[in-house]
């Protein structure tokens, strides 16, 4: 290898390095934002149902009340539970694999809570769709999703009022519907988001499924392909 394509290889290295920055800079603060909301909710249930403890006399009113105030309570922490699950695919190991359908939805769901920060709205999965049998590990196609849902969401001239991820023969689709004239950011300008990191454009995107060993097609300004395997 010469020295042009060590200094090209590296140079790919560190833009794919600098996209998992970008995807854990936006995919870790809205969950927590999204965590700390069931949080606060546990929070005031708990103490709600203290001070009617204080001073209830045990009436059949006040129990059925009490009891639909553990059930938010229950759905709370439930939250948190999945949600914590989640972000331990981060850490599986690399020999680890996870059916296409399961691992999919749980990469939407980590995608959602930032999606909704930005008044984006979220297409549920097809059900029904032919979803292939094979399993995959979680990080390539994590990082790979993650980062081309927050492409599409943050565009090139206008980003998407609606994203989709649906499965097709060769690979899984992402599409957005495009609403939100002003909103992108020219790939061209290398312009910073709120976040403090430039937006997922299609280059730094490439380089990370070279860094990945994935393969991603461009199928328009708002569509693309992550192809299985």
């Amino acid at each position: 290898m010469t020295m042009k394509n060590t200094e090209t290889a590296d140079t790919s290295a560190w833009v794919a390095a600098g996209v998992r920055h970008a995807v854990l800079s936006r995919t870790m603060p809205a969950l927590r934002h999204d965590l700390a909301g069931s949080v606060s909710v546990l929070r005031m249930g708990v103490a709600v149902i203290k001070r009617r403890l204080e001073l209830s006399e045990g009436s059949a009113v006040e129990r059925d009340g009490l009891m639909q105030r553990v059930d938010a309570l229950d759905s709370g922490i439930g939250d948190l539970g999945a949600g914590l699950r989640r972000l331990r695919h981060w850490d599986k190991p690399t020999s680890e694999a996870l059916n296409a359908h399961s691992l999919v939805a749980e990469i939407w769901e980590l995608a959602r809570p930032f999606l909704s920060l930005r008044g984006i709205e979220t297409e549920p999965l097809p059900e029904d769709a032919p979803w292939p049998t094979l399993s995959l590990p979680p990080q390539p196609l994590t990082y790979l999703l993650l980062a081309g849902i927050y492409h599409l969401a943050e565009g090139a001239g206008s980003a998407a009022q609606r994203i989709a991820v649906t499965p097709e023969e060769n690979g899984i689709r992402v599409s957005g519907t495009p609403g939100r004239p002003g909103a992108g950011i020219p790939e061209a300008a290398g312009a910073k988001s709120q976040l403090g990191t430039p937006p997922i454009d299609r280059f730094r995107l490439q380089c990370l499924a070279d860094q990945l060993q994935g393969r991603i097609s461009f199928t328009g300004d708002h569509s693309l392909l992550l192809h299985w395997g």
